[in-house]
């Protein structure tokens, strides 16, 4: 959490870089392969998708896609980490969460394992960060609070690590149960550190 804030502080101060509090504006929607566009007009040299379905522009079709998208990604890196678990390094991964320095006493070496666990987490990060960004067309430090981050650990420390299903099943509990008690708002943190505790 303090990293987060270091990294926070340092994009909305980072200006040049950045654009600071002020964000990147005008990310190109995305594409089909960069050969078919979701926009009413096609773009230069991409053919729009309602002109080459014959069927009248909605914007809808573009979030359908985004829909499927991100739908083909969270399949994919399901996959990858199942797949990944079964391999050494998975399994080393499962020694070192479970108790470190069990994990060091049968030649695990910890370093490398930690880091590859968090390359691997960065990129997928990066695949949905990039995902979020093409969906917004705009991104800006203030798109990711310390409550967006909190919210995401809660999810997993309720989901359980290591246990998809308990994760997915958090997620909808944290991001619908707010939903279900609008009205009770004003309480919200309240009911989430209780529920946290």
């Amino acid at each position: 959490m303090g990293f987060l804030q270091i990294v926070d502080t340092l994009l909305v101060n980072w200006s040049c870089l950045t654009s600071g509090s002020q964000g990147i504006n005008g990310i190109p929607r995305p594409t089909l392969f960069g050969l078919v566009s979701f926009a009413e007009q096609g773009q230069a040299g991409i053919a729009s998708y309602a002109g080459l379905a014959h069927v009248p522009f909605s914007p809808m079709q573009r979030i359908v896609f985004l829909y499927y998208l991100t739908l083909a990604l969270a399949i994919g890196v399901n996959l990858l980490s199942s797949r990944l678990r079964r391999l050494p390094l998975g399994r080393a991964w499962e020694a070192v969460r479970e108790d470190e320095i069990a994990a060091a006493s049968v030649g695990i070496r910890r370093a490398p394992v930690k880091l590859a666990a968090y390359a691997i987490s960065a990129a997928i990060a990066g695949v949905a960060g990039g995902l979020f960004a093409a969906r917004q067309g705009f991104i800006s430090p203030e798109s990711f609070t310390f409550m967006d981050s909190a919210i995401v650990l809660a999810i997993v420390v309720l989901g359980g690590a290591g246990n998809r299903i308990g994760i997915v099943i958090a997620a909808i509990i944290v991001i619908g149960a707010p939903e279900l008690f609008r009205q009770f708002a004003d309480y919200r943190m309240l009911v989430f550190g209780g529920a946290m505790v």
